[in-house]
Parts: structure tokens; sequence; C-alpha cells
């Protein structure tokens, strides 16, 4: 035995923290006890929260014992120690739960127990409590598992609050966010019959953007992609799929990609994603899965609204982050989304555009091998006007020039990206309904710089036309143009005197939808030369006190990686003029941002039921 001195210190209303500092210790059967208090500071039913070593507990008297628990509900988090204790029954008040006192069992035949812990009233009047010498990490997987199994419930309820409890609890017990996003990603993949859902796009697109945002934003931006999955799943599973049998003379990638291709082309869901489960189950390298889904997104014009090979980006971005953990359910939805989406060659609105492009889609090959073996430069700003033509045939055939010159396809990729977003920040206002146009092919044409990346071949080559065509098309979106800020432009009879004000003055504008005036501002921002990631994470956190929908992030991430790609302050201003046109312009309900910060002020230990208004 180990004997000090240890005196319990007051931190906030009626806590008592025990310092990780001198304790009165005895170690018995792995045990090591710590001293709490005076025993005769306790009447008859009440409790008290301790905090020893990183554990939090809430400590009884009932009947002449003391008993100790976790201090934390398992259901919400609500402080045991605010409970009250009727026969022997610990009850939660927030939600009414109720545990035994003695073993910390639930009595909900769905619930999860409370660990309970040893307490000696020993011959100095002392309390001392009884903690394994692991307890401190043995506490936080307790609540890591615990919050995931919340996680999966507030999912499964489509409850906003649950799942904003669920993300708090994981995100202050050490949780990564890699863990929660992985469990996401499966759960919206597994529990839908639909393709890949916004949600998990939502999701991805945190794990992209997590560095760009403040991170007291962290948990709001994940609450935010959980939201839309439990919104877009039931509690059934998707049917089991397996890959075909291993075989002795497996077949070769030609014959399986042509198979691929097929039954795509039939529509037959169910064939395809087993053979891309297929190549999966055999280790195939992700350039070679790539190559599968973009050709076949690429196989129709631009499928869904760009939405499949938009999807499909998203996809490989997600199974990179999670380091493919899981990826046999995280492929299967994106089938869903190559035989389902609208191909539209099929539309009277692109019947002009298939006479054009269906001659260069047979010159592909030829154009393809030029274009591997020469090498040519492109001016992505000067490129960009040529793309916002009003005509589409011309420009079509200006890109094969320059493809078969040499020029690299994600440099095309980059300047559609840049005159997409010229379209965005050039959208009125009047043409309220057509935003998700603007969206679509500003993500599309970022997506297909990356497919560029991950998979190059010359099928891929005809989602630039696509681009060029659909480009050409949403002219009309920006007859009259609205307004672009210009050098030098100021908010009349406004200084600040300091970035933090100019910022917080961005949010005003956008409180109040005030557009213009918040493109301004982000115009003098980036002329007077500030640090951009106080921009980024402002920007961000307009969007994520709003329910935002898919778009707006899709919006604010292409901005923010096309701005970091360029050196040119002309195309970086556009870009983020492009992400405030279309942030501040959406006016939206707060209902996420409500549950995530409830959630939050019940972590740290505040009730709800008082009053921060007064």
């Amino acid at each position: 035995m180990r004997t000090s001195t240890l005196t319990p210190q007051e931190t906030g209303v009626g806590s008592i923290h025990v310092e990780a500092l001198p304790i009165d210790e005895v170690v018995e059967t792995e045990l090591v006890y710590h001293q709490l208090c005076l025993a005769d500071d306790f009447e008859d039913l009440e409790g008290k929260p301790f905090h020893v070593n990183g554990t939090h507990l809430a400590v009884f008297k009932f009947e002449d014992k003391f008993y100790a628990v976790d201090n934390r509900c398992p259901h919400m988090g609500y402080p045991m120690s605010k409970g009250s204790i009727r026969d022997g029954v610990l009850i939660s008040h927030w939600h009414h739960w109720e545990f035994d006192l003695k073993s910390g069992g639930c009595f909900l035949a769905f619930g999860d127990d409370l660990k309970a812990f040893p307490v000696e009233l020993r011959d100095d009047g002392y309390l001392y409590v009884g903690l394994a010498k692991g307890e401190r990490e043995a506490a936080k997987r307790r609540v890591i598992d615990s919050g995931k199994r919340s996680l999966e419930r507030g999912l499964k309820d489509r409850s906003t609050f649950f799942i904003a409890k669920a993300v708090t609890a994981l995100r202050d017990a050490g949780a990564t966010p890699n863990e929660i996003i992985q469990q996401g990603l499966h759960y919206g993949a597994h529990k839908s019959s639909d393709g890949w859902s916004s949600g998990v796009a939502i999701l991805t697109l945190a794990a992209n953007l997590w560095d760009d945002v403040d991170p007291k934003d962290h948990n709001l931006f994940l609450v935010h992609g959980l939201s839309q999955i439990s919104r877009r799943t039931t509690g059934s599973a998707r049917p089991y799929r397996a890959p075909f049998p291993q075989v002795t003379e497996e077949h070769d990638l030609e014959t399986l990609k042509r198979w691929f291709r097929y039954f795509i082309d039939k529509r037959h869901s169910g064939a395809a994603e087993r053979i891309l489960l297929t190549l999966n189950d055999r280790d195939y390298d992700k350039s070679v899965l790539a190559d599968f889904v973009y050709t076949a997104a690429t196989d129709y014009y631009f499928t869904g609204d760009g939405h499949a090979l938009d999807f499909a980006n998203k996809m490989f971005e997600a199974l990179d982050y999670v380091e493919w953990d899981g990826a046999h359910e995280i492929l299967r939805p994106i089938v869903v989304d190559l035989v389902s989406r609208t191909r539209h060659e099929e539309t009277s609105r692109w019947a002009d555009a298939v006479p054009v492009l269906e001659p260069v889609f047979e010159r592909l090959d030829s154009i393809w091998e030029e274009n591997q073996a020469n090498e040519a430069e492109l001016d992505i700003s000067e490129f960009a006007q040529v793309l916002l033509g009003d005509e589409f045939e011309p420009t079509v055939a200006v890109v094969e020039e320059k493809l078969r010159a040499g020029v690299d396809p994600r440099d095309i990729c980059r300047a559609m990206t840049y005159a997409s977003a010229v379209r965005t920040a050039r959208f009125h206002l009047k043409n309220e309904g057509d935003w998700h146009d603007v969206a679509n092919i500003y993500s599309y044409a970022h997506a297909l710089y990356h497919a560029f990346a991950y998979a190059p071949s010359p099928s891929l080559l005809r989602g630039i036309f696509h681009g060029v065509v659909f480009l050409a098309y949403l002219r009309w979106l920006n007859m009259p143009a609205a307004r672009i800020p210009k050098p030098g432009q100021r908010i009349p009879d406004e200084t600040y005197d300091s970035v933090d004000k100019m910022l917080a003055r961005l949010q005003e504008f956008a409180d109040f939808q005030k557009v213009y005036e918040a493109e301004i501002l982000v115009n003098q921002y980036l002329e007077e030369g500030h640090d951009i990631d106080p921009l980024k994470q402002t920007l961000s956190h307009i969007l994520l006190r709003e329910d935002a929908e898919l778009h707006m992030f899709q919006v604010l991430e292409v901005a923010f990686r096309h701005y970091d790609l360029s050196e040119d302050s002309e195309e970086r201003r556009m870009h983020m003029l492009a992400a405030t046109r279309y942030i501040t312009a959406q006016k939206l309900m707060k209902n996420i941002l409500w549950s995530t910060e409830n959630a939050e002020r019940l972590a740290r230990g505040e009730l709800l039921s008082e009053r921060d208004d007064d």
C-alpha cells in the first residue's frame, strides 16, 4: 500500500474534481483505490459527481451504503449524479432510463448498462473508489463502443439529435473521424437500395474538407452527412451479393470489362455489381475498378446530369480515406447510379449534340494516341473563355485540336471547372429553380479532373466533350448575367479594423441573404491579401449552420480545391466568388445546427432546461 494526501477541488457547480496527483490508493486484485471525500458530506439518496484520472463517476448514498457508477447515462449522456433513487433503482431524468444502483444494469432490454465501481468507507471517514489500472482506456473504449451503437440507433431512428449525441460522445472519447466516417459510409451503403446517396457524398466531403473547416464545426459537419444518410436509408439491408467463386483459370480483364458494360447497358444491376465485387475480391488495383466504373459512366451522355461520374469519384475518394475498409459494401451502390440515371442521348435537350459528338467518339483512339505522343501547354484562364462560347460545335472542334496537340486532359478539366465557376458567379437570382444545373457542371468538371488521375483512358475523353456541351446549354442561365464585383470595389461607408470584423460582417450579409454585398466583401478580402484559411472557415460555417443540401457542399469543395490548384489571382477570385454566391443565396432551416449544439452542451454537463438567454 502506498499512502499520500488528496484534497478534492471544486470544479463547476457541484462538481468535485479529483486530480491525478497525490492520491491515497490501495491495489487489491488489480484495483487502485482513490480517495474521494468524507462520507459525512453525503445526505441519504444524494448523488455527487467526481472526476478521477479521466473517469467520470456518480457516487450515491442509499440506506447507509455507498455506490459508484459511470456518471454518463449511456442513452444520451445525462449526468447520473443529477438522477434520483427509488427503491434501489437509479433514474435518469432526461428520458427516464432506469438502472440497478448496485450493478449498473439497465432495466430496458435494448439499453446499455452503466459501469459500476466498488466503494469503501474506511476508518479515516473517507470514501474510496476502486478503479482498474486500465480503467481510463477501458472507459474510453466503452464510450466509443456505446457511441457506435448509439450512432446506429440514431441512423435507424432518423433522429438528428441522437446522431449528434453519438458523434459528440465518440469525438469526446477520442474516436477518430476515420472511424465515424467509415461507420457512416458502411451503414449508408448497406442499408439502402438506392445509389450513392447525398449522405455518403457529404460524409466524403467532410473527410476532404476536414482541414479547411474550423475544428469547432467538425462535429457539425459529421452530423450533416450522417443525418442525410439516415433520411435515405431504411432498417433493411441490401441482399448479400458475393463475388464469383475462385477458379483455376480466372477471366481476363477485357472479358470482365465487356461483360460489365453490357450489363450496365441492359440495366442489370445485380450482374454488374457482382463483377465489380469480383474485381475487389481478387485485389485488382483501384485504377482497374475506376476504369470499369468511369468507362461505364461515360458510355452514355452526361449520365444523371453528371452525378454518375461525380458520385463515382466520391466513392473512390471515400474508399481511399477509409483505406478500403468495408469496400465490399461501399462499392455496391454506384452500380445503381450507373444503371438507373438518365442517359441524356435519350432526351430531347441533347438531340442536337448526338450527331456532333458521335463522329468525335469514333476517333477517340487516334485522339488519345496523339495526345499521349505529344505535349503542349494550355492557358487555363484563356481557354475557360473558349469553353464559355455560346455554340458547342466549334468548341468541340477546338477541344479535339488541343487534345491532339498533347494538352493534358486534366488542364482542360481545370479550364472547364474555371468556366463553371464563371457560370455560377454570373447566375442571376431570377433563375431560382436552376441552381442545381450550375452546381452539377462545377462538381462534374472537378470529378473529371480527378478521374483522369485515377484511370486515364480514351473512353474518359468522352466526359470532356459531354461537359463542353452542357456548359453551352447553361448559357441561358447567364442571361442576364449577374454582376461580378469589380477590382477595388468596396461596401459604401464601411471600414473594418480587423479581419475578424470583416468576416463577422460576411456572416451578417449571409444571414440576410445580401448576396452581392457578401461577394464584394470576399472580393475585398482577397484583394487585400488576407490569409485564405479564415475565409474558408467562415464560408464553411455559413454553410454548416444551415440544413444545407448536397450541391452546396459540392460547390464549396470545388472552389476550395481549385483555389489551391491555381496561381492565377483572377481564377482564384472567381472560384471564391462562385462559392460565396451559391452558399449565401440559399436560405434554409437550422435544425442540424441546433441538434448539434444541444448535444455538445449535454456533453459538457450543461442542462438544456437551464436558460442561457436571460
